[in-house]
């Protein structure tokens, strides 16, 4: 019997949703109002489609808008993984804006009512550009350090201070020192919102009113967010028109609440694995509570309306990853779940200003020695046991903390000393001091190995001095196969590898499957999307080994070669299986785990083949 008290709300008012429903939860007041599995249900299995939504604006971040759909969103690669058969698209910029790009007639028809008004924006917001480009120049009021755009005029801008991320691009018309000829995405999707509203209002009036039901901060926005919202208001209303804002909100400060709410409430959009692309704004999924351990996950699995036969306009899908009971709430994770709990709070604070009360969050790992954090294990040398590493925070004033801290001048300081952290097993008292401030060093250094910004080679270097620095720090500590950040600088060093594979690359990164594999489980679980894209990249780079092993042996001829090959594509097909099994859990069993899953089933087609040949030839010998 739960505990839940039911909400209508007018944006799920014209929606069937069979499966769930608004409430809250009496034992959790804090949390606010939350989706729920409905109590007449039954229980929720793995891979089921809870909602099917169309979202109310999605748009590419400004690097990915030449070479993607602005309808489906997929890029040329992409396409071979059409049903039933892969089809010719061809990617071509609008004819008059020269910014959008669509990959054939049909995108662009079905785009061409949100694109439209849009088009002339975006000419005009780009002669506004050039124009004060050129009067920065001849003026010279801006020096280099503060004023930079790159040679196709897009601006470079500074760390959005909302903690959103995106490719570098994406909140530059935060800054007002940053001009770029193209809006950033959060304008364009916003621009969109407005423009769209006279026409939804007409067919469902709860479209635009509805959006009041969602949550925002604006009041608890620092100095720094708030000059940025105002920025991004004042960029608004240059793109979209003072004519058009007047039409839609009584005053200047009216459109403050709308782009914090947008802000609050907008996912990132993604590619096929997971590349982050754009922003997609889906205000029901927002009623959709945080934890750092969800059941379910907000995903694009075909792609936007137009990907294909399996695209309609309900292409966000909201789908149970685990087994979830009838009453249960519904939660997913707003972050990536890999980083330490410090990293999450931090990030949860700046973004969405709560803190998380999950399991991974508070109890057990916090005063309980025999639980441990994958993301912070280690393993004690001296007892062989695993305990939690716990956040690297140097000492304050007051604090009673049982790991001490130190000021040390080591012999690699002249002008800082560093701050070391006496890490000490709670099973045997074995301890070791850490360089802390080096630690936050190498975790910057990583976080720019995530982002190969189209040099894996660069990112791969990155990846390897990082975790050469945690090893001979951490030493002589063994790490847990998901400590942070050493699990992401190895699937990034595994997907550097893919992008220019070479023979001994290949080979190095099939060294590091098992613990990937292990660390992946442990952070995220079977089904999750994150877990979904490692082990199609481990399939690659076992179909990788394949390859070399046959192209150094094309005419196998002796029993023992042959038997090796076997074995080897046999071991393919279980990485291939495994990817499939939990693509159709994390992206939906409905459509065989969505383009992703079609696509490693059509590999395990082909591997199914060479197992085939592999073992006439052997019974023939």
């Amino acid at each position: 019997m739960s505990n839940n008290s039911n909400y209508s709300s007018n944006l799920f008012k014209n929606n069937q949703h069979k499966l769930v429903q608004i409430s809250t939860n009496s034992s959790k007041p804090n949390r606010g109002r939350g989706l729920f599995v409905k109590n007449s249900c039954s229980k929720i299995k793995p891979g089921t489609t809870l909602l099917s939504l169309i979202p109310h604006v999605a748009v590419l971040d400004t690097s990915s808008l030449s070479n993607r759909c602005s309808c489906c969103f997929l890029e040329q690669q992409d396409f071979q993984l059409d049903y039933p058969a892969p089809t010719n698209r061809t990617m071509r910029r609008c004819g008059k804006c020269k910014v959008i790009a669509y990959c054939g007639s049909n995108c662009q028809q079905l785009d061409w009512a949100s694109h439209k008004l849009e088009c002339s924006a975006l000419i005009n917001y780009g002669k506004l550009a050039e124009d004060a480009i050129k009067a920065n120049q001849k003026s010279k009021l801006r020096s280099t350090s503060s004023y930079n755009y790159n040679s196709n005029g897009i601006g470079i801008g500074l760390k959005d201070s909302f903690g959103l991320g995106g490719n570098g691009d994406d909140y530059i018309d935060n800054d007002p020192h940053i001009i770029s000829k193209v809006p950033s995405a959060t304008v364009r999707a916003l621009g969109r919102l407005i423009w769209k509203k006279r026409k939804e209002e007409k067919v469902n009036p709860d479209w635009w009113s509805g959006l009041n039901e969602l949550q925002h901060h604006l009041n608890e926005y620092n100095s720094t967010q708030k000059e940025s919202l105002m920025q991004l208001s004042v960029t608004l209303s240059r793109y979209v028109g003072n004519q058009d804002l007047l039409g839609v909100f009584e005053s200047a400060s009216a459109l403050l609440p709308l782009c914090s709410r947008f802000i609050d409430n907008s996912f990132t959009l993604t590619s096929v694995i997971l590349d982050q692309i754009g922003i997609v704004f889906v205000p029901p999924a927002g009623f959709i509570n945080h934890s750092c351990t969800p059941n379910a996950v907000v995903v694009f699995p075909e792609g936007g309306e137009g990907a294909g036969s399996f695209a309609g306009k309900d292409w966000v899908k909201v789908i149970a990853i685990k087994p979830i009971e009838p009453g249960e709430e519904i939660v997913t994770s707003y972050i990536d779940s890999a980083g330490t709990r410090q990293e999450r709070r931090n990030e949860l604070i700046k973004r969405y200003k709560f803190i998380c009360d999950c399991s991974a969050c508070t109890l057990p790992y916090l005063n309980d020695n025999l639980k441990v954090d994958p993301r912070e294990a280690l393993k004690c040398p001296k007892c062989t046991n695993w305990f939690s590493i716990g956040p690297f925070e140097s000492s304050s004033p007051g604090n009673n903390s049982s790991n001490s801290t130190r000021i040390d001048a080591g012999p690699s300081s002249s002008s800082k000393r560093s701050i070391r952290k006496e890490i000490v097993c709670p099973h045997c008292g074995f301890s070791r001091l850490i360089d802390v401030e080096g630690q936050r060093s190498a975790i910057k250094k990583s976080g720019k190995a995530l982002d190969p910004n189209k040099e894996p080679a660069k990112a791969a270097y990155y990846a390897e001095k990082a975790m050469e620095w945690f090893q001979s720090k951490l030493s002589p500590f063994t790490f847990g196969a998901g400590f942070y950040p050493i699990l992401d600088l190895r699937r990034m060093r595994m997907t550097s590898y893919l992008i220019r594979p070479s023979k001994s690359t290949i080979f190095e990164a099939s060294n590091e499957v098992t613990s990937i594999l292990e660390g992946v489980q442990s952070i995220y679980g079977k089904g999750h999307p994150s877990s979904i894209v490692t082990r199609s990249a481990i399939a690659q780079v076992y179909a990788h080994v394949c390859s070399s092993t046959v192209e150094s042996d094309s005419k196998p001829t002796h029993n023992r070669q042959i038997s090796t090959e076997l074995q080897l594509f046999i071991n393919l097909r279980n990485y291939q299986l495994d990817a499939l099994n939990e693509a159709r859990i994390g992206f939906g069993s409905f459509h065989g785990g969505g383009r992703l899953g079609r696509s490693i089933a059509c590999a395990i087609e082909l591997t199914e083949r060479e197992i085939f040949a592999l073992r006439t030839l052997l019974q023939s010998s």
